[in-house]
């Protein structure tokens, strides 16, 4: 009789673990398939976004808004600036160049957007102190870079200054944003 009730158990805790498993499957999938319908299938999804939804004579104006002025390129750029000198200071050459290359890259795109700050910075920056401290990276010396890194900083305040911001005055890095390093 003890072995029947052994069997008898046995063959309860295998059923009832059988189903527990099935409706666990069973679950997992319906949660599957309810995020997937709810994200590709429903008929009240917004197809295409926010700015497809507006006119085409609209939607220019809509992505100048939000690319904004010419501050977004100067928050790009002061990450940039950061990295690269970092990069420098650690003596990893190729993730400073990397990053004034960039820095470059902002510049460049942001005044295509913003022509009217062109002549300041490629007169105050672009062409001088920029391509100075370019080369110090390519140099790889560190005093050098040192040196050329304070000309670059005189040079964005002064065309900042020269932009009617002289208020944005640029100091020397002191916080790291990104856990790069030089092994």
């Amino acid at each position: 009789m003890m072995q029947l009730d052994s069997r008898i158990r046995y063959a309860v805790v295998m059923t009832v673990a059988a189903v527990l498993v099935g409706l666990g499957a069973a679950a997992g999938w319906e949660v599957v398939r309810a995020q997937s319908h709810s994200h590709t299938h429903s008929p009240s999804m917004d197809k295409g976004g926010w700015l497809v939804r507006l006119g085409p004579d609209a939607r220019v104006a809509a992505i100048e808004r939000q690319l904004r002025g010419f501050e977004t390129t100067m928050a790009e750029v002061s990450y940039r600036y950061t990295e690269m000198y970092f990069g420098g200071i650690d003596g990893n050459w190729g993730y400073a160049e990397h990053m004034a290359h960039q820095l470059g890259n902002a510049i460049t795109v942001g005044l295509e957007r913003r022509p009217q700050y062109r002549k300041s910075a490629e007169a105050i920056f672009l062409k001088g102190p920029y391509l100075q401290i370019m080369d110090a990276i390519k140099a790889k010396d560190p005093a050098l870079f040192k040196q050329r890194l304070e000309a670059l900083r005189a040079a964005c305040t002064a065309c900042h200054a020269a932009e009617a911001h002289p208020f944005i005055k640029i100091g020397v890095p002191t916080v790291r944003r990104n856990p790069v390093v030089n092994e």
